[in-house]
């Protein structure tokens, strides 16, 4: 397959159809604006992709993008500023490797470890931050692990091998950019040389993943002593969500999807356990959004710390998510006020459902 792209602007304004051949641009021009591009439009590489590390470091050195695409499994991609080689196939290979022989858990503490940094955006805790955009799945969706290889067109050697292993349903793929210039603007074009095999990931049974999850956490309450305790409180709260989810310490809650403000929010609220043995209850800013008048009302009994969200959304009216941690006997003494609350926010959230329906 060829590397050269002719591209030409139709002007149907005119009754010829006046075509005007578009002219390459400078290479080291396209080559400088490229990295920074894709990073600041990570759509131009895969719909519905969201960057998650920038040179992040693996076994085998660091690894240029890491993204999570739209059905949440990870991408690794390697990107030069020139046209790829069979010495790109191997590194990415190699980098892929790296992240796939991590545990769950090292793989998302390396990823929140590595976020913040070359314009990508912080993220605090990777596994709440997947579960709030992939509630019907577990951590083990990021594998297996997609190679993407991003370049200014490929040799025959990379070519040759990325097509070998993709006939063989190995989910790698190759992307070439080719830039041109036209009416004053320059032009990136996008070949995709070899397309991704989909063949689908290998999932676990999801039921036993959770079961899993839950009886590590549940075991962990036990050890504290505190189990009976943490389990009387989630069972108010799951009465009044749509789905739960089992994390280290504790579960997060969640409700049907609903649109407010041009965007999606389905958790609600989390009930965990610390170390110290007390019951941490976090309502998130939707929450309190759909609800205002009752926290301000809650705030008069409750002591309640806010906090910028490190995953949940923040609407535009509420930017920050509040908690508050309580004991045995605080419990006791604010449970109805809590229950209150989670109701509150459950039947807000109906109501919200059934306007926008």
């Amino acid at each position: 397959m060829t590397d050269e792209i002719k591209i030409w602007a139709i002007d149907g304004s005119s009754e010829a159809n006046k075509v005007t051949e578009l002219e390459p641009t400078n290479r080291t021009e396209t080559e400088q604006m490229l990295e920074d591009t894709l990073v600041a439009n990570p759509e131009m590489l895969m719909p519905g992709l969201t960057l998650v590390g920038r040179q992040t470091p693996t076994d085998g050195g660091p690894l240029d993008l890491l993204g999570v695409d739209s059905s949440g499994q990870l991408v690794v991609f390697e990107l030069k500023r020139e046209t790829l080689t069979r010495d790109a196939v191997t590194q990415i290979i190699d980098y892929a490797s790296s992240l796939e022989s991590l545990s769950d858990d090292d793989l998302a503490a390396q990823i929140a470890g590595q976020s913040g940094k070359n314009g990508i955006g912080p993220i605090d805790d990777f596994e709440e931050w997947y579960s709030q955009r992939f509630p019907d799945q577990q951590l083990d969706s990021l594998k297996p692990v997609q190679m993407m290889l991003v370049g200014l067109g490929a040799d025959k050697n990379a070519t040759r091998m990325v097509d070998f292993l993709t006939k063989r349903g190995v989910d790698i793929s190759l992307l070439t950019f080719h830039g041109y210039s036209h009416a004053g603007k320059t032009l990136l074009a996008k070949q995709v040389q070899a397309e991704p095999t989909l063949i689908g990931r290998i999932p676990g049974d999801r039921k036993e993943r959770l079961a899993e999850r839950e009886r590590k956490a549940l075991e962990r309450a036990e050890a504290l002593g505190i189990r009976d305790f943490f389990e009387e409180v989630v069972e108010d709260f799951r009465q009044l969500a749509h789905e739960e989810h089992p994390r280290k310490y504790g579960y997060a809650f969640y409700q049907q999807s609903l649109k407010l403000e041009d965007r999606w929010f389905n958790g609600s609220y989390a009930v965990l356990f610390t170390e110290d043995r007390k019951i941490r209850i976090t309502f998130y800013p939707v929450s309190i959004h759909l609800c205002k008048t009752k926290f301000s009302s809650a705030e008069k009994a409750i002591q309640f710390f806010y906090e910028p969200p490190p995953n949940a959304p923040p609407t535009k009216e509420v930017k920050e998510q509040c908690y508050c941690l309580l004991d045995k006997q605080e419990w006791e003494e604010h449970k109805d006020t809590l229950r209150g609350l989670a109701s509150a926010v459950y039947k807000a959230w109906n109501e919200a459902l059934r306007n926008n329906g």
